[in-house]
């Protein structure tokens, strides 16, 4: 992750129930100042001499440096009041190596200056020392350290007063006092990164419902719009020749209007699922009106919902491109079934790719534009291949195959 991603985990909204981002932190604060300031006063008021009042100074600022450092990033609120950011893999390693000198630096410190002035506030240190192991960010490390910080205060503790029991008991509760600290700091890592994964999952999932909504009002769209306008252009050229044939017409252009509106609602509500059988009657009659010479294979039968829909969808759109793009005589839909696939090919003896002026683009780099980009996407998501280019003789074929599986 990139410092320039970091921004994005932090600014993630709170969850609903849950206290804002940061209202524990003064809390927080006021533990961390007791925590290190105890301490310090005890050194400081002991009638230490110069060198040991220097050296506590500079351990709380180291120990206060260390935590500082390790923890910052993301949101506010985060332990001691600092924030707890996450991982930086760019930088973890150097910032470990670095924390890992000053925490050694710690244990010689308290180690040293306990011997000297055993009753002072010194073996706090080792506290000190374990607490900001439990900071650092490569999980070996911190381990390392926090268990070398319970040794060293274990024997510290046994050389001054020579009783192993109690000895024991001061080393563990270095050590677990560490991983105590490690532990929360590891939850609130991991809740900061579930909090913006589902907030990425949420943004992700309102953008893929836009292209579903997006792709769908295109195939419904398009193909009705084409429909119409190819069947009204029809009837203006027979009302005064067969205005039978063309009222007969203008009803089909009210029947698929009223079709396209009922099918909007329907996509909108998320509901819309074409049928290969419904859309190669549809393509029959398309065909029909644009004075086509169409050839279509009835549908096979028992197909699984899914491949029935994305074949359905094929049709359409191959259909629509055809009367669109307009000049073609003659077309053929065939239907192609195997242990292995079920495919749906569709020709027409006129590439369009071939009239520049007129061609669109898809994003794969095929013509086709968005209607060829969209039935990729949706023939992907069952693993399918859609094969879409002129042919030899002049003509252009789209095909869609689906696994049978």
């Amino acid at each position: 992750m990139t410092d320039g991603a970091r921004p994005a985990a932090s600014s993630a909204p709170t969850e609903p129930g849950l206290p804002r981002d940061g209202a524990w932190q003064p809390f927080f604060r006021v533990v961390a100042l007791v925590f290190v300031a105890i301490p310090l006063l005890n050194i400081l008021t002991a009638r230490a001499d110069p060198i040991s009042s220097i050296l506590a100074i500079a351990g709380a600022v180291l120990f206060i440096g260390i935590l500082t450092i390790n923890t910052r990033g993301a949101g506010a609120g985060g332990f001691f009041g600092i924030p707890v950011g996450l991982p930086d893999a760019r930088k973890d390693g150097a910032l470990a190596t670095a924390a890992s000198i000053g925490i050694v630096a710690l244990i010689a410190m308290a180690v040293l200056d306990t011997l000297h002035q055993p009753d002072t506030g010194w073996f706090a240190y080792f506290y000190f020392a374990s607490t900001a192991a439990s900071t650092v960010r490569n999980v070996r490390f911190a381990g390392a350290l926090m268990i070398a910080s319970g040794v060293a205060a274990g024997l510290t503790y046994l050389w001054i007063n020579g009783d192993v029991g109690s000895a024991i008991i001061q080393g563990l509760s270095v050590t677990i006092i560490g991983f105590t600290v490690f532990s929360g700091i590891a939850v609130r890592r991991t809740n900061r990164a579930l909090v913006a994964a589902r907030h990425e999952l949420a943004r992700l999932a309102v953008a893929d419902e836009r292209s579903r909504i997006a792709r769908d009002l295109h195939d419904t769209l398009g193909h009705s719009l084409s429909v119409i306008a190819l069947k009204s252009e029809l009837a203006a050229r027979l009302i005064d020749e067969e205005p039978a044939r063309a009222r007969a017409e203008m009803e089909d252009v009210q029947r698929v209007a009223r079709d396209s509106l009922s099918a909007v609602r329907e996509t909108i509500g998320g509901y819309r699922q074409a049928s290969l059988a419904t859309e190669l009657a549809g393509a029959r009659s398309a065909l029909e009106a644009a004075g086509i010479d169409g050839r279509v294979e009835p549908a096979p039968e028992g197909l699984p919902p899914a491949t029935d829909a994305i074949l359905g969808w094929a049709v359409r759109e191959g259909v629509t491109n055809i009367i669109r793009h307009g000049g073609a005589r003659a077309a053929e839909i065939r239907v192609e079934q195997d242990p292995a696939a079920i495919a749906v090919e569709i020709r027409n003896d006129r590439d369009p790719s071939r009239d520049s002026a007129r061609v669109e683009t898809s994003p794969s780099g095929g013509p086709g534009g968005m209607g060829l980009a969209g039935l990729r996407e949706r023939v992907a998501t069952v693993g399918g291949v859609v094969e879409a280019g002129g042919l030899p003789d002049g003509g252009f074929r789209l095909r869609v195959s689906i696994p049978v599986a």
